[in-house]
């Protein structure tokens, strides 16, 4: 009896000792996951920083201009050598969107179009962060295939933002284990991080509490402290989003895709649907044979205007690309199939992508007629870009309803970039200016909107002045004189803000504001 006693007891003991250890398990804190940091993610780190305090300051300061051409420049080199030096091999496509993003960047030095600028950030932020993914190898996606986009995303979001705390235990860990100067250099980083803020609000009282420490800081370069304020806080964000997002493609493990079912809509369906609306195009189209094709001969409907024979077709037909590119799409995500949609979905996609060519050269011939007669503007020549562009998008699509290897999204992308750079480039309203004086001078057309003009941006300086030059017609030359006259160009006393369109316009007005840029 004594032994089994003691054999329950030990027994008990034991799985006391177990359910504890189980227990104590439970509420043991995960350990905390941090990507190894060495030599090389210090230098990255110190590099990254200066780099993003002088994007801040350029991007503030300068605007967009030659000192943001600069520094996203210099940031895109950083994080790519960062990669390449850590081991990541430059691919040909991937080499190709960072190349096409820095001639995107550089673009900024050269025009002054605010809302081409615009566009182009967002051109920027996917050509590089999907040119850096694709370095690192960390795309969780085929980078022919539609979901490509979305790893631009998850490299700028997902691991510049979420990967923030591994990327710098990791970094803090190395200086805590470079011995005593490691030590040391974190904490003096740590003291000077918490002093800054605080001697940013105690200067400014002490200047204007007292006259003679106010004198000594008069005496200092000038600097602006509300720049320096802005230019570290802004700047000390950026660094750290960059960094995280460096470490994590490098160091970060490629992030497995869950297997997913497709289940789809009968192709029945889908098929009716296609159907359905093919049926009305043969009809339309046939009814109106002689009003989409007139765009191609100069044939003008009887009723109508130049005016708004090429306006009603440009973008009704327009509308219809996009709603067709948009049914295309859907037709195929949705459908249920098996490796690829069936033939009877991708015979109907393939009628509606010949029917959106069409309509892609129509619309384009009615534009350019358009133009011929009335001039360009900054909305027909975008318009005109963005349809060309459709027309690229709708013959990928519809080759790889038959070529389901065919890397299409990869022409999209390069395409959207290369136009995007074109674009930029050559400025629009220098394009446009340009093509209405040419047109003019010419004898093709018969005037030219002088006021027009003098609402778009700088690049239309150096042609109002041809036209007070050798404008045969009295009217017209006299209006652009007064134009240029009243035209005055901001002074640019720093190159952050400089550009060469503002430039070669402040040559041709000789006159300056009394605001400048700094």
């Amino acid at each position: 009896m004594e032994k089994l006693s003691e054999d329950v007891g030990r027994e008990t003991s034991a799985e006391t000792e177990k359910r504890t250890e189980v227990v104590s398990n439970a509420y043991r804190e995960p350990e905390r996951r941090i990507y190894p940091t060495g030599k090389k993610e210090i230098v990255f780190a110190l590099a990254v920083f200066c780099a993003s305090l002088f994007l801040a300051n350029m991007t503030v300061f300068g605007g967009f201009n030659f000192g943001f051409a600069l520094a996203v420049i210099v940031c895109i080199v950083c994080s790519s050598a960062y990669l390449i030096a850590s081991g990541r091999k430059l691919t040909v496509y991937s080499g190709i969107l960072l190349v096409l993003s820095i001639v995107i960047a550089a673009s900024f030095a050269r025009s002054d179009d605010g809302f081409v600028k615009l566009v182009m950030v967002c051109f920027l932020l996917v050509g590089v962060n999907l040119g850096l993914c694709l370095l690192a190898g960390k795309n969780r996606h085929n980078p022919g295939s539609a979901g490509t986009l979305s790893d631009a995303g998850h490299t700028l979001f997902s691991l510049g933002f979420g990967e923030m705390g591994p990327a710098f235990g990791g970094l803090r860990n190395s200086l805590k284990k470079s011995g005593e100067a490691g030590q040391r250099s974190m904490a003096v980083l740590t003291g000077l991080g918490i002093a800054v803020p605080i001697l940013l609000v105690i200067i400014p009282l002490l200047a204007r509490a007292d006259a003679a420490f106010e004198a000594v800081l008069n005496k200092l370069p000038d600097i602006s402290l509300p720049e320096i304020v802005v230019t570290v806080l802004l700047g000390t964000g950026a660094a750290c989003v960059l960094y995280a997002r460096g470490v994590a493609l490098q160091k970060g493990e490629k992030a497995g895709t869950a297997p997913y079912k497709h289940r789809g809509v009968a192709p029945l369906t889908v098929n009716t649907v296609l159907g359905a609306v093919g049926v009305v195009y043969i009809v339309y189209l046939l009814s109106q044979l002689v009003y989409f094709t007139g765009g191609f001969a100069g044939i003008l409907p009887e009723g109508y205007t130049f005016a708004e024979y090429a306006r009603r077709g440009f973008f009704e037909m327009a509308a219809l690309c996009a709603i067709n590119l948009s049914i295309i799409l859907f037709s195929l995500w949705v459908v249920k199939r098996e490796n690829s949609a069936p033939l009877s979905t991708r015979l109907f996609c393939l009628f509606l992508g010949i029917v959106t060519l069409f309509f892609v050269v129509a619309a384009s011939a009615k534009m350019v007629m358009y133009i011929d007669s009335y001039g360009l503007t900054r909305l027909r020549l975008l318009t005109q870009v963005i349809m060309i562009y459709m027309g690229i998008v709708t013959v990928l699509v519809s080759v790889r309803l038959f070529v389901p290897k065919l890397p299409y999204m990869k022409v999209i992308i390069v395409s959207a970039l290369l136009i995007g750079a074109s674009v930029s480039w050559a400025d629009v309203d220098t394009v446009v200016a340009k093509y209405n004086v040419d047109a003019y001078l010419s004898g093709k057309m018969e005037t030219v909107d002088v006021f027009y003009l003098s609402d778009l941006g700088d690049g239309v300086v150096p042609q109002l002045a041809r036209l007070a030059d050798k404008a045969h017609d009295e009217t017209i030359a006299s209006n652009a004189k007064i134009v240029l006259e009243n035209r005055r160009i901001a002074r640019i006393k720093d190159f952050r803000g400089w550009n060469y369109v503002d430039f070669v316009a402040a040559e041709y007005i000789g006159e300056t504001k009394d605001t400048e840029i700094h």
